[in-house]
């Protein structure tokens, strides 16, 4: 079960600290119908955290970056187009996760996914999304991989 500290820390996060007067009973609230069905977070490998985040928050610059550039320069060339990713990881959190993600990396957003294939929208599929992607897959199933005893 998610804890209540747990969802006070989310809020406290997404909201910058702020609106407690609704944040306090939302978590409470979150809290509750997170023990009812039996809602909890699965451990992370706390030792695959720093590489993860590291990676994940220079992938973050560098997508704002380039959304910036193109927003003051719209004659930067792009080939926008559909392109599919086949996941490697059957693990459940990390495909939810990475199809959540993508759209904060550099010019791709996810649509859906389907079994193992990630439908994405390319802002320039001449980039090498692909392998950002790929990256970003293999250090979310390190992070997130359940342990066999």
């Amino acid at each position: 079960m998610l804890s209540l500290g747990a969802w006070l820390v989310l809020w406290a996060l997404l909201s910058g600290n702020q609106g407690w007067a609704f944040g306090a009973p939302l978590a409470v609230f979150a809290a509750c119908v997170s023990w009812q069905v039996s809602l909890h977070a699965e451990p992370v490998h706390l030792k695959h955290l720093p590489a993860f985040l590291g990676f994940f928050l220079a992938e973050l610059f560098v997508g704002g970056w380039d959304v910036a550039r193109r927003a003051w320069h719209p004659r930067l060339p792009i080939k926008p187009q559909w392109v599919h990713y086949q996941m490697s990881s059957t693990e459940p959190r990390v495909q939810l996760l990475l199809s959540a993600m993508v759209g904060l990396l550099p010019g791709t957003l996810a649509s859906h996914f389907d079994g193992q294939t990630l439908c994405l929208h390319a802002l320039d599929h001449r980039q090498n999304w692909y392998e950002t992607i790929a990256r970003l897959e293999r250090k979310l199933d390190r992070l997130l991989k359940k342990s066999h005893p």
